[in-house]
């Protein structure tokens, strides 16, 4: 067998390779615009948003960019606990309910800044922050190139998380509709690459919960069918007999909805 000498292995090569073979293709700006309002619904109560900032321990003098903020959905509750926040994001619909919000909140310390991985930063005037995150947000195509952006804008830490395995992804849907399902890297390609560049990233897990509480069925399949693109009308049935299987209705008509195992981020962080 031919033994493997680490030292000369491409983790971000190799990271775009297994990018490659994804069933699940990355979406695009339009079409975040398109799931901005159901997305935002969808995180704002998580408890995601909890585990992230006990992990991180936000402290209040810090200044901190959130590269692909979405709608808020840490660039909020962080905006009460720093100095100031910089949410990055490349759809703006996704910015407009970060605006709304903030606005609703009376936060004044958030700024909006429209653009992407790809774009030039310091033409966006983003400047180094004491912290950038990027939280569940890394589908680009050069992952090495966006650690690199990380790290030239953060003085203090850098700390971003990457799927576990399937992620946020139910393998038992898939299953169920007859799809096959290859997520892509997950974290370990991640932390590789991240050592092959000379840092030394700590690493703890965020766990998700496996029950999930919705007023009613049509939420339920509503949180499934984000999933899935150019479903048919036969994959449609199956896909509501698998979430009818996997629900139970409460006596308020809530609906509990039970799956087989929780989602888990990797919550990466260190030095620049």
């Amino acid at each position: 067998m031919e033994t493997v000498d680490i030292k000369n292995l491409d983790w971000n090569l190799l990271w775009q390779q297994e990018k490659n073979k994804k069933t699940w293709k990355s979406k695009n700006a339009a079409d975040w615009d398109k799931k901005a309002v159901s997305f935002a619904k969808r995180t704002s109560t998580s408890i995601y948003i909890d585990r992230f900032l006990k992990l991180l321990k936000p402290r209040q003098e810090w200044s901190i960019l959130d590269a692909g903020c979405g709608p808020g959905t840490l660039a909020l509750p962080l905006a009460s606990r720093v100095r100031r926040v910089t949410g990055l994001d490349f759809s703006r619909k996704m910015l407009a309910i970060l605006k709304q919000k903030a606005d609703e909140k009376s936060l004044r310390n958030i700024t909006i800044c429209h653009g992407s991985w790809e774009d030039d930063w310091q033409a966006l005037n983003i400047v180094p922050h004491d912290v950038a995150i990027a939280s569940r947000s890394l589908a680009v195509p050069d992952l090495k190139a966006a650690l690199v952006k990380l790290c030239t804008h953060a003085r203090k830490k850098i700390v971003i998380t990457d799927r576990v395995k399937h992620g946020p992804f139910d393998p038992d849907a898939f299953a169920a509709i007859g799809r096959p399902l290859t997520t892509g890297p997950d974290y370990i390609y991640t932390l590789n690459l991240l050592y092959q560049m000379g840092y030394l990233p700590s690493v703890d897990y965020i766990e998700l919960e496996k029950e999930l509480y919705y007023p009613d069925a049509g939420e339920a399949m509503e949180s499934y069918r984000w999933m899935f693109r150019g479903l048919d009308d036969r994959e449609k049935k199956l896909l509501k007999n698998y979430v009818q299987s996997v629900t139970t209705m409460n006596e308020d008509g809530s609906i509990t909805l039970h799956r087989s195992r929780a989602p888990i981020w990797a919550f990466i962080s260190w030095n620049p």
